[in-house]
């Protein structure tokens, strides 16, 4: 992907977090919670900035609960996953982040890159289901 590209994508995205072609990120105050709909495979420039944007969003909110709508995630590339458990991970932590829950991804490969991210961290805790309202009401009642 050229630069070029890069640069319509990241537009793309960080102009309307709430409906874009990647994912759609909304607070869902009755939680309290960052929900995260992934519409389909980003690639790992948006993945990235959607993530970044998180992480800003739990400061500014102080939010401390993500959800995750992963229905539609089919694959998280290795290096991506390798960057959101030993970079992102924990300066989400270190921002407040203390809980997530998902739908888990239909697709075999996207249940296995949540797999291994969960596996590979022990700085959260994560929870997969197999359905969007249990993980929310798992979020709404946990607590931290």
């Amino acid at each position: 992907m050229t630069k070029a590209e890069k640069t319509v994508q990241a537009r793309e995205l960080l102009s309307d977090l709430q409906n874009n072609p990647v994912c759609s990120v909304l607070l869902d105050d009755e939680v309290p919670c960052l929900t995260v709909i992934w519409k389909r495979e980003a690639s790992s420039v948006q993945l990235r900035m959607v993530h970044e944007k998180l992480l800003e969003l739990i400061r500014r909110y102080k939010i401390n609960k993500i959800l995750g709508d992963d229905t539609a995630l089919p694959h998280i590339d290795p290096k991506d996953q390798a960057w959101i458990v030993r970079d992102w991970m924990p300066r989400a932590v270190a921002a407040g982040l203390k809980l997530a829950a998902n739908k888990s991804p239909d697709a075999y490969f996207g249940r296995l890159a949540v797999e291994t991210i969960k596996a590979s961290q022990s700085l959260l805790a994560i929870r997969s289901f197999e359905h969007f309202e249990e993980a929310r009401r798992w979020l709404k009642n946990a607590r931290v």
